[in-house]
This record gives C-alpha cells, structure tokens and sequence, in this order.
C-alpha cells in the first residue's frame, strides 16, 4: 500500500485528475452544488465530490454515461455486450459486478434531473444540452438511500433562464461521425419560461466487419441451415440516434414549478466484440487477430426508445418551511442483437426488455439557513420490467433457447437528516433512512427445438418460476466537519449503504436458479480535508475511505448453475485527490490547470462456495473494475486577442490503472493500464456569436480495452480527429 501511494503522489502531480468545477461561482470560494438535495457550498460538504460543467461535457465530447466515466478519476466502466447498450460502472472498485440485465439496479445510484433511474436500460440516456453533472462518491445511505453503495450520478440539465437565447452546434470528426444539437428558451409570459433541446448523432463506426469468413457456408446438420455470411462491412458501429427535451418552468408564489418531458430514438449498430489471440468463442479461429476486425454470421444492431415525464415543485410554506415534490414517469422498449466474437452461432443472443417506472419524493426543510438546518421526506419507486432473450445455438445444440422472465418492484422509504452547527466552526450532520421493497419474478425458460434434434442444454427444460422478494433496511449517515479556518475544514464520516436484494435476470436454466438473493451492505469511514480560498486562487479537497462489504452481490458457479447471488465479503481503502490551481488570471489570459485521482486496494476476504476451486480462485482478489490508480488532468488556456475575439486551448489527459473485469481476476480478464491524450482549439468573437473549433482525441491511437473476458474485447475508440461550429444568442 505505502508503495501505491508513492506512484500515486508522483501521478497526481504529473496528469491525472478531474476538475472541481465552478458551477456558480458567488465570489471566491463560493461554488455552488445541489448533492445534499439543497444549495450547498462545495467546501461545506463533508464528502469527496466531482462536478464536471456542461462547457467540459461539450469540450471534451461527452455523448453519454461511458463517456463521463473518462472524466471522474475512479470512475470505471463494463460493457459486457453491445458497447453502450449493456453497460455497469463503478465508483472507487464498486458496481464492477453488478448484473447488466434490466431488472437489475446498479451500485451506482444514476439520477437524471432529480429522477433515480431504477433500471441500467437507462444509462443509455444520452447528453445534450447539459448544465451539469455532480458525482458523489461513497455510499449514500440517508438522502438516496437504496443503490447507492458506490455513490450517486446526478446528470443535470439545462432549462430556461427568463430571456430569449440558445445556440446550434454541429461537428464533423473522423468515419463520418456527424454530431449536431441546438436549444432555444424563451419566455412565454414574466413568470413562465419554455426550452426546447434537440440532439441528432450519426455515424462514427470503427470496426470492420468481415462477415463468416471461412466458416461461411458450414452445415453442422441437414435440418440446420448452412451458416449464412453477411457479407463484409467497413466502419461498424455507426451511431443512428435522436432525442429532444422540452422543459417548462412557472415561477409561482414563493416557489418554482418545472414540468419536462424527453425522449430519445436510437437505432444504431452495436460495436461487437472481437476475438483474443485469434481464439473466439466455440473456439473457432480466426485468420487474422486484428482488434478492429470481427467475425460474424449477422451485423448487430440495436432498437431503443426512451421516454420520460418528471415535475419539480419547489415552494415556501410560510417564511420558516419549504416543500419539495419530485415525481417522474420512464419507460424504455429495447431490443438488443449481440454477436460474441465469432461466427459460430455459439451463445449468440437477442435481448428485448421493457421497463416502465414510476417514482414520487416529498420533501420538507428548513427555509432559512441557521444552526440547526433539517430535511425529512419520504420516497416511493414503483417498476416493471419485461425482458427475454433468445439464445442461439445452432452450431453446437442444433436449437435454440427461449426465455421469458417479468419482474414487478415496489420500494417505499422515509428518511431524515439534520445539520446541527454546535458552534461556529463544528457542524455535526446525522441522517437515517428506512426502506422496505417488496417485488416478484416470474417466468419461462423453454427449448424452442425448431429443428426438431436438440441436444439440450444439460438441464431439463422447460423450467418454470414464480418467486417473491421482501426485504427492509436502516441505513445512513453521520458526520462531524470542523473549520480550521475560514478556507481550510477537515471532516470525518460514518456511514452504511445497501444494495437491495433481487433476482438474477440471466437465463434461467434450473428452478433454484431464480431464487433470491439478499441484500448487499457496506460500512464506510471516510475523513478528509477541503481547501478553498476565497482568493479563488486554487482549491484542494483530500478524502480518505475504507469500505467494509458483507453479502457481496455477484455472479458465480454454484450447485444450481451460473447465478447471481450472495457470495463474498470485501474490504476496500482508498484515497481521492482533486484540485484546481488558477495559474494565471488576467483581463486578456486565463490558464487553469485541474487535477485530480483515486487511489484504490481492494481485496475479497470471504467467498462462500461449496466448491473449494472456486474458493482458491476467488479468495483474496481485487474487485472488478477496480484500478489501483487512475485520473484525470486539464490544463486550459484562454486568450483574448481583441475585444472580440478570443483563442481557447485544452489538453486533456485521462490514465487508467490495469484493472481486472470479472471477479475471479484472471489474465483473460485483466485489461492492461492506458492513457489517453486528447487536444481542443477554439476560436471565439463575443460580438456575433459564433466559434469554431477543432479536436483530436486519443492523439497517440492508444489501443485499450472497455472490457475483456476470456476470448472477447471490445475495443476502445481509435484516434479520432473532429471539427465544428457553434453560434449562440
């Protein structure tokens, strides 16, 4: 550990990082963010938060949640199939196993504009338009309760502003990726005020297709058709995707009302997995090992719609009382075709699923700041979730596999907590929150044999279920944060998350198989420091944690097949680091460099298995998507030649520690430590609105991995060059 964090002060120092934004900068040290469900000073919060500003998003080209994940130091990312379709993340080493299936609900609690979003279908919501995105680390047991044993995504987004302005963008950047969106506010009366976002992205594949190659043509049997061959296919990938978003917002009586409805179509090709060392799946070999091309008997591609209603209600009750009312409505119909590496129809799939949610949060504080400064609310999630897969394996069982499974959720919460300054430098914060949930999961598992010759699966089908789910939880949080200074406090915390309880979503191919399993908790202990001058001159926030873990959610062989299920206990300790150091502040020159890493070791302390192999594979390894080291650095530069006109410039750098991506941490599943170089130059005139701007990303054509597993990768984007322009008004 001591050697870990030796190379982690010389990394932290050298690039890695991840900008403390200024979100709304009061003067000084006075940035303003809404974590803790209330306006909040940065420096006041007693945890490690990142906030990354829409103009980084739109700079450093973020379209959606894997592209942040290149942004936020210990912020990782599994795409088990499908690229963004079939995605997990992960915060400080935790949410790297958690299940990719719909009826799921990953670690890492995702809100869109105040909406938790209970299912990982929508961690395909794309970024247009944003204001910004706060990311809190650590669990999160009081304020966002269930899921949030790795932290909480808050994605942000921008709504009118009382006048009449917006802006239309558009860039062009290398294999044909074609990106463009635009807003317009206005307001409509003195008190009422519309924004209308759009978003088109196209093209942009990287990989090339090589259709069934040799094995076209291959007749396992007479009743089975000959493996067709699609054909080749240069620059797979290409993004099809629309969206929109309309925001209203009212000013009433000593409140606010903002209604806003989204919705987003996408029907792009699916990035597929390539082949390792030219073995893929079913074995079969391949004649080249290049990781940019594969090997298939189709071209996959994805359908998904996504739509959401929400409404914000903010209003005074008096001059000692406000009220906040958070409701939201979300469905997503999704249908996902997965090709694994190979031609061979071996483990070749189609996911559809279908997930609607309902949610309603109540909130009631304290108007005006003072000593004591309290929220009490309350919290109902109701979901639904359709989904089935069709498994092909004609080439190896002659048959095909069909399963049909649906998962009803119902999760209701109180919770409280309290500041309590006790004098005028300490402030001790307390918080508990109560869940109970309840849900049921049933369904199907059947050989289709359409061929009439099946060999099975090994197991005998059909399989049917119909089980329930019901558990409670007491979760939260307490801290103490005192001031050294006016600009320099230290805190320490004490807090529990869990992660609900539920139902493996991958086939079912035995009865015990959709058992439960129980919910997952942590422990956390966390003490840092917070820096912020009111010189503005830099700021600095340390935080030190080490989480505890009982009944570790993941997937494993067990006696009743591959499930998810209650296998582990854990240990994690880490450290985060981030800062910014205004180098220069001029009237004509501003240069900014931010920082920032985490530093984790993480070990599996318990595995329960009957069998002793898995026990020997498991015992001791790091967690999934668990870097030792990584982070992120921005040095940006801002010039203004004339009164008018204004040069910007940024370079970008992300580095990422070799982390493993499956829990038995073998060299199959070890994907090797990267960094990524990315440049930006913008040329501004403030009198006409309009820029232009030019980019390169991965400047050094870095190959890396966004995951690997036994004989599959799916590569990370090569180098990439891009150009555009942008008029505001």
């Amino acid at each position: 550990m001591k050697s870990l964090f030796k190379v982690g002060g010389a990394i932290a120092l050298l690039a890695p990082g991840i900008a403390v934004a200024q979100v709304r900068d009061g003067g000084g040290s006075e940035i303003i963010v809404t974590a803790q469900k209330r306006e909040t000073r940065l420096a006041d919060i007693p945890a490690a938060i990142n906030v990354v500003t829409g103009a980084q998003i739109a700079d450093n080209g973020v379209s959606n949640f894997e592209d942040l994940t290149s942004q936020v130091a210990g912020m990782s990312i599994t795409s088990n199939f499908g690229g963004v379709a079939s995605t997990t993340v992960s915060i400080r080493g935790v949410g790297g196993q958690d299940d990719y299936r719909p009826n799921g609900s990953p670690s890492v609690a995702f809100h869109v504009d105040n909406i938790y979003q209970s299912s990982n279908v929508f961690l395909s919501v794309p970024f247009f338009d944003i204001e910004r995105v706060e990311v809190l680390k650590g669990p999160q047991g009081t304020l966002y309760g269930r899921n949030s044993t790795a932290g909480v995504v808050n994605l942000i987004t921008r709504g009118p502003d009382g006048k009449f302005d917006g802006y239309v963008q558009a860039d062009y950047a290398s294999y044909d990726r074609f990106r463009a969106e635009g807003a317009v506010s206005a307001p409509l009366s003195d008190r009422i005020g519309l924004r209308l976002a759009v978003l088109t992205d196209q093209g942009g594949g990287f990989m090339d297709g090589k259709g069934a190659g040799p094995a076209a043509g291959t007749q396992m049997r007479p009743q089975v058709p000959a493996l067709p061959n699609p054909g080749v296919r240069d620059n797979y990938g290409d993004r099809n995707l629309w969206a929109g978003r309309a925001t209203l917002r009212a000013e009433t009586d000593g409140g606010d009302l903002t209604l806003k409805l989204w919705g987003s179509r996408d029907r792009s090709e699916s990035q597929p997995q390539d082949s390792v060392a030219g073995v893929s799946n079913g074995g079969w070999l391949e004649p080249d090992n290049d990781p940019f091309t594969f090997y298939s008997n189709r071209y996959p591609r994805r359908k998904t719609d996504l739509f959401g209603v929400s409404g914000t209600l903010t209003q005074k009750l008096g001059d000692a009382l406000r009220l906040d009312l958070v409701a939201g409505h979300e469905e997503s119909d999704r249908t996902l075709d997965g090709a694994p590496g190979a031609p061979l129809r071996i483990n070749q799939f189609i996911f559809t699923d279908k997930v609607k949610q309902t949610s309603l949060e109540a909130r009631l504080s304290n108007a005006k700041d003072g000593r004591f400064n309290w929220v009490v609310g309350a919290y109902y999630l109701k979901d639904k979730t359709d989904f089935g897969t069709t498994l092909f394996y004609e080439d190896s069982r002659f048959t095909q596999i069909e399963t049909d499974y649906h998962q009803k959720r119902d999760s209701f919460a109180i919770f409280g907590q309290i500041d309590w300054r006790l004098f005028d430098r300490l402030t001790l914060t307390g918080g508990l929150r109560y869940t109970t949930e309840s849900s049921n999961y049933f369904g199907s598992t059947i050989d289709a044999n359409p061929y009439g010759i099946s060999l099975g699966v090994g197991l005998p089908l059909p399989v049917f279920f119909d089980n329930d789910f019901d558990d409670d939880n007491l979760s939260g949080r307490a801290s103490a944060k005192f001031d050294l200074t006016r600009s320099l406090s230290i805190y320490g915390a004490y807090g529990r998350g869990y992660k609900a309880g539920g139902f493996d979503g991958t086939s079912i191919f035995s009865a015990p198989e959709a058992l439960s399993f129980k919910s997952e908790t942590v422990d956390s202990f966390e003490g840092g420091i917070k820096w912020f001058p009111a010189s503005n001159l830099f700021n600095l926030s340390i935080d030190g944690f080490h989480y505890s873990f009982k009944n570790l959610q993941s997937s494993t062989s067990t006696p009743n097949g591959n499930v998810r299920t209650n296998i582990a206990a854990a240990k994690l300790k880490g450290v985060d680091v981030t800062g910014t150091l205004n180098l220069v502040r001029t009237e004509t020159q501003q240069l900014t460099f931010d920082v920032g890493a985490t530093f984790l070791d993480s070990e599996i302390t318990r595995f329960e298995s009957s069998n002793p192999v898995l026990v020997t594979l498991n015992l001791g390894n790091n967690l999934p998507a668990a870097p030792k080291a990584s982070g992120h650095a921005r040095l940006a530069h801002s010039f203004s030649m004339t009164p008018d006109w204004r040069l910007r410039s940024s370079v970008d750098v992300t580095y990422k520690g070799s982390e493993y991506k499956r829990l038995d941490n073998s060299l199959s599943a070890k994907a090797a430590a990267y960094t990524l170089l990315n440049l930006r130059l913008e040329l501004q005139n403030a009198a006409s609105g309009i820029s232009v701007y030019a980019y390169a990303r991965n400047v050094t054509d870095k190959r890396y991995y966004v995951d690997i597993a036994g004989p599959s990768r799916l590569m990370g984007a090569p180098r990439t060059f891009g150009a555009g322009a942008r008029f505001a008004w």
